[in-house]
């Protein structure tokens, strides 16, 4: 059995840096050092082979563009609107399969493009998104992953059974609360965040818990929560953990209302992920890296990893 690579050095690595480059730098605290954007470009890409995996969520690929919609009273209740698109490739553990029925999971693809809406005060984030997206061959997912692993002259992915074509509409909405329990140089806040999610793609209901650590803004001004607006410099790190109850998963289960699909398992109930993810922002750039952990999605499959990589720009 192929064994998933463990994280430790990778988490000790963040810790250390993180920790190194704070007590280093001088972060100013004056208003009129203080820049004002309203729009942000954000490349984000997750991906597994970093970790030399290829299976389960192998590779999600996201660009972000972000505006704030009230310059005027964004120091009051904040609104911030987000465009996104996306693709998403999941596969077995064993891409050079062939044998159907010894996949542990079937080959998805998905690919979406994405509107949300961020209210923000000083006490609470409220986001609600829309997303549409197409699964199967038309999203795209593997004519892309085919041809990256004939660039690099890896494994071939064979891409048979894979979900079938469908197009998906689902409504997501998702209520922030951040408490800031130590205000000091390095400063430490807790955030829980409930989510439920609707539609033909992903019917859940989840809650997250994170703890943040460093020189981190709050609420209506911080890169955890993507704002935008009159920013100061930041360096954090964040813990967190969320629990997912299941009740659909179309990547898994096909079409709600009937699929064709010749492969199709029932996920499991209880979903966990864990993660930690570094932060650092300074004028109009910010950075994120993060390393992700996954229970199993199906009773078949194994635990998983992956990597977290996001750069945005400011303007």
């Amino acid at each position: 059995m192929i064994r998933q690579p463990k994280g430790v050095h990778l988490i000790l690595f963040l810790f250390i840096f993180f920790s190194t480059e704070l007590l280093s730098q001088e972060i100013s605290e004056s208003e009129d050092e203080e820049p004002f954007y309203k729009r942000q470009i954000e490349l984000h890409h997750d991906n597994d082979f970093l970790l030399f995996t290829d299976w389960y969520y192998t590779t999600g690929s996201f660009i972000n563009y972000r505006i704030l919609l009230n310059e005027l009273e964004e120091e009051r209740n904040r609104k911030q609107l987000t465009f996104s698109i996306s693709q998403e490739y999941y596969t077995p553990s064993n891409i050079t399969e062939t044998n159907v029925r010894l996949f542990d999971r079937p080959y998805a693809g998905y690919s979406a493009v994405t509107s949300a809406l961020a209210f923000t005060n000083e006490n609470r984030l409220l986001e609600f998104t829309f997303q549409m997206g197409a699964s199967g061959p038309i999203s795209g997912a593997e004519g892309f992953q085919s041809w990256f692993h004939s660039s690099n002259e890896s494994g071939n992915p064979s891409w048979i059974g894979q979900i079938e074509d469908a197009v998906h509409m689902n409504l997501y909405a998702s209520y922030t609360r951040d408490w800031q329990l130590l205000d000091d140089s390095f400063g430490v806040h807790m955030a829980l965040t409930p989510k439920i999610a609707l539609g033909t793609k992903d019917i859940y209901i989840e809650n997250q818990g994170a703890f943040y650590f460093g020189k981190r803004k709050d609420l209506r001004r911080t890169m955890a929560y993507h704002q935008i607006g009159r920013i100061q410099p930041e360096f954090f790190f964040v813990v967190k953990c969320t629990y997912r109850y299941v009740l659909y998963d179309a990547l898994l289960e096909g079409f709600i209302t009937g699929d064709s699909s010749i492969y199709v398992l029932d996920p499991v109930d209880h979903f966990f992920t864990y993660g930690v993810e570094g932060f650092f922002r300074k004028k109009r750039m910010e950075y994120k890296v993060g390393y992700n952990y996954a229970s199993p999605r199906v009773g078949t499959t194994l635990l998983h990893t992956w990597i977290t990589l996001s750069i945005a720009r400011n303007f």
